[in-house]
């Protein structure tokens, strides 16, 4: 029995005093009025109710306040506050029980307040952030690291290790060391500055990756390098070569009043060299000038369906079958229509060059649905070294090629706000594949 058990015990021992002395006092009126019995009981039953109101007052009424004090620690209600009980001992306690109170109340808010800026400001990021728990498993993601992997909530791989993810940049993740920043990179088109480190929870630490995508940052410093680049030897070349091709026409000329054949023939070869120079610049100086895209609400079937024959006829004398799979519900689309038709004639000029001659079954298919169209050809597969350069400036595998096809692409289905994918999958089927913002 604790000290508050004995107090009641005490409490109602002297109620029960008081109860039998009023008792008592009542019988014996008549007997006993006026004896000092009678007086004896009264001053009894007097001394009972002040000593009973002195223990409440000085024992039962602090320590019932003490202990609902306790409760409020045991419930952690750190905003309930204790008042005074009259009793100095008591209440040095309760004013000390206030006091701690009151901090614990504004540690809890600020630690709150906190908490929540600190999740506000994750779910803002534009950084990927990846928290782990003490085994180092998957445990919370922010939105802009599922829009980077690409899936609607990083709750299905929840206890996960990383180097048992089936997505790609988290099983890249799995190989970096404590405190250890690096440049990893899943595919042409997504680049990724990733960094490990940790944050400290209850005593224990907890990991955490932050992801920082790159890959528009290093295409547009790229951009305005090979752009800058462009226009200074497509200005130099131009004005030199138009002197020269003057200079030419008119020594060809004499030489072909003079009867001066063979030297007439040799400035016609120059000439036709310098022209194909001429238009190699002037097509690497086309990047420099892609214009901004204009997109407008357009009907998808009516827009594929269209520009479908003249697709068709890329493939020249090669036996290529042209397979349409475009959804009749495919919607409207926000696109620049003639930078589109660029955009896919590219595409498809590159899947025809992807069938060497006599290739058996060759087919190239052109998918349409609501928000996705997909152009996927059967030919050669997109080797890994090459698919590493793939959007890269100036890069191609062709022996006469200018590597900037793709970087056309690139520029306007980024500018249009077009996302996209190039790559062969498992099945041996090179897909080019754009996701739209469907128009509403």
């Amino acid at each position: 029995m604790g000290s508050r058990g004995y107090f009641r015990l005490i409490a109602v021992l002297l109620v029960v005093v008081v109860a039998a002395s009023i008792g008592f006092a009542l019988m014996m009126a008549d007997e006993v009025t006026g004896s000092w019995i009678y007086v004896a009981a009264q001053v009894l039953l007097i001394a009972a109710v002040v000593l009973l109101v002195i223990l409440y007052q000085k024992t039962i009424k602090p320590l019932n306040t003490l202990s609902g004090g306790i409760d409020l620690i045991k419930e952690q209600d750190f905003s309930t506050r204790l008042r005074p009980v009259g009793q100095k001992d008591a209440d040095r306690i309760i004013e000390l029980f206030n006091r701690m109170s009151d901090r614990l109340h504004n540690e809890e808010l600020r630690i709150q307040e906190q908490n929540h800026f600190l999740d506000q400001l994750i779910a803002a990021s534009p950084a990927g952030v990846l928290i782990m728990d003490i085994g180092h498993r998957i445990d919370s993601s922010n939105p802009a690291l599922d829009r980077m992997l690409g899936i609607r909530s990083i709750e299905p791989y929840r206890g996960q290790l990383l180097q048992d993810s089936p997505l790609p940049l988290l099983r890249l993740l799995a190989g970096l060391q404590p405190d250890e920043g690096r440049i990893l990179q899943t595919d042409p088109l997504h680049i990724y500055r990733c960094t490990l480190s940790s944050f400290m929870d209850r005593g224990f630490p907890h990991p955490f990756y932050m992801v920082e995508p790159l890959t528009e940052e290093l295409y547009e410093a790229e951009k305005r390098g090979y752009k800058k680049v462009i226009r200074v030897i497509s200005h130099e070349v131009n004005n030199t070569m138009a002197g020269i091709t003057s200079a030419l026409y008119a020594i060809q000329q004499t030489s072909t009043d003079s009867g001066d054949g063979d030297t007439a023939a040799m400035l016609s070869i120059l000439l036709s060299r310098i022209d194909r120079m001429s238009r190699f610049i002037t097509d690497y100086a086309s990047m420099a000038r892609i214009p901004d895209p204009v997109c407008r609400p357009v009907d998808a079937c009516a827009f594929l369906r269209r520009v479908l024959p003249f697709l068709e006829s890329l493939r020249g004398q090669k036996q290529i079958a042209f397979v349409t799979g475009i959804d009749e519900n495919a919607g409207e689309v926000p696109i620049d229509q003639v930078l589109m038709e660029q955009v896919l004639t590219n595409i498809v000029k590159n899947a025809v060059e992807a069938f060497p001659d006599g290739s058996p079954d060759a087919r190239i298919t052109v998918t349409a649905r609501p928000g996705y169209w997909c152009v996927s050809d059967n030919g050669a597969p997109i080797p890994e070294e090459t698919a590493r350069h793939l959007f890269t400036p100036f890069f191609s595998t062709k022996p006469d090629g200018k590597g900037i096809g793709l970087i056309v692409i690139h520029e306007i289905l980024t500018r249009s706000g077009i996302r996209f994918s190039l790559g062969t999958g498992e099945d041996g089927v090179t897909r080019f594949e754009m996701f739209f913002k469907t128009a509403q």
